[in-house]
C-alpha cells in the first residue's frame, strides 16, 4: 500500500543545507539522461516540466533537448542556485518558478516530458502523477513523438545501505539524533519506497523500470559534507559539531583506514507514457 509520508510541505526541510547540497550531493550519471533521451526520442522539440527541480540538475542537463523548460520547486534557496547556474551558462529558455508540484495548473500549458528527481518521495504522489499527466501533450500532437514522465530515484542512502561502513555511520547518527529518521520538523521510519505501484495506479501507460549501476567514491570529509546536505542530518541538528564529526570520522576510518571508500548507488528510472 502506498502511503503519503509527509502531510504538508515543510519549508524548513533543507534549511541551511543548500551549500552542502551544491558541493557534496552526487550528480546523476550521464547514462540516466541518455536513457531518457532515447526512450522519448528527444530531438530539441517541445517543452519540459521539471517538478521538484531543486538546484536544476535535470533541467540543465536536458537543456539541448527542448525548446522551452519550466522548473518548479518550493524551496527559494534551491531555486536561487538554479537561477545562478543558468545565468552563468547564459541560458535563457528555462523559467524557474516557486511552487508545489501538487499545485500545477492549466496555466503552464502543455509539455512533451515531465521529470522528477530525488524530490518525488516528498510529494503527494498520486496527485502529482494525475496533474502531470493532464499537462502532457498526446504523443500524436504536433508530431512531437513520445510524451510521458521520467522519475529518477536513487535507491540507497545510509538508512537503507547494509554495507559495514554505512551501518557504522548510521549508528553514529542515531546516537546523536535519535533512532528515527528526521525530516525537517518531524520523523519517519522509512522514506524511500518503490514507485512502481503508484505509477501503475496512475493514468500513465506502458510503465517501464530501468536500473542503472552507479558507484560513488567518497573521502571522509566529502561524506560528512554529504550528510549535512540531507534533511535527516542537517548540521544544525547536531549539538556538538566537532564531536559529531570526530565520531563519524572514527567510524569510517575503523572500516576503511585509507579514508577513501566506494558506495554502490543503484539508480532506478521509472518511465510512463501518454498515448
Amino acid at each position: 500500500m502506498i502511503t503519503k509520508l509527509l502531510p504538508t510541505y515543510d519549508p524548513t526541510l533543507f534549511q541551511g543545507a543548500i551549500p552542502y547540497y551544491v558541493d557534496y550531493r552526487p550528480r546523476y550519471p550521464q547514462a540516466v539522461y541518455q536513457l531518457i533521451q532515447e526512450s522519448f526520442q528527444l530531438n530539441g522539440i517541445g517543452r519540459l516540466l521539471d517538478l521538484g527541480c531543486g538546484i536544476g540538475l535535470i533541467a540543465l542537463a536536458l537543456i539541448d533537448q527542448f525548446e522551452d523548460i519550466i522548473g518548479i520547486d518550493p524551496d527559494p534557496e534551491m531555486l536561487k542556485i538554479a537561477i545562478q547556474e543558468s545565468e552563468q551558462q547564459q541560458i535563457q529558455k528555462i523559467t524557474w518558478q516557486k511552487g508545489l508540484a501538487e499545485e500545477i495548473s492549466d496555466d503552464l500549458g502543455s509539455f512533451r516530458l515531465v521529470t522528477i528527481g530525488r524530490a518525488f518521495h516528498w510529494m503527494d504522489k498520486p496527485t502529482v502523477l494525475q496533474r502531470s499527466y493532464e499537462r502532457l501533450a498526446s504523443s500524436s500532437q504536433d508530431n512531437l513523438g513520445k510524451s510521458g514522465i521520467a522519475i529518477i530515484q536513487t535507491e540507497k542512502d545510509i538508512w537503507s545501505n547494509d554495507s559495514e561502513w554505512a551501518q557504522s555511520v548510521l549508528d553514529v547518527i542515531k546516537k546523536w539524533l535519535g533512532e528515527l529518521r528526521r525530516v525537517g520538523n518531524t520523523t519517519v521510519p522509512l522514506l524511500y519506497e518503490s514507485d512502481l505501484e503508484v505509477l501503475e495506479a496512475s493514468p500513465y501507460q506502458q510503465i517501464e523500470k530501468h536500473t542503472i549501476d552507479f558507484k560513488k567514491q567518497w573521502t571522509v570529509d566529502d561524506f560528512i559534507g554529504y550528510l549535512y546536505s540531507t534533511a535527516y542530518c542537517r548540521r544544525d541538528y547536531v549539538s556538538d559539531v566537532p564531536a559529531f564529526e570526530a565520531d563519524v570520522r572514527a567510524a569510517l576510518l575503523a572500516v576503511e583506514p585509507s579514508g577513501t571508500f566506494v558506495e554502490d548507488i543503484p539508480i532506478t528510472v521509472y518511465l510512463g507514457f501518454k498515448e
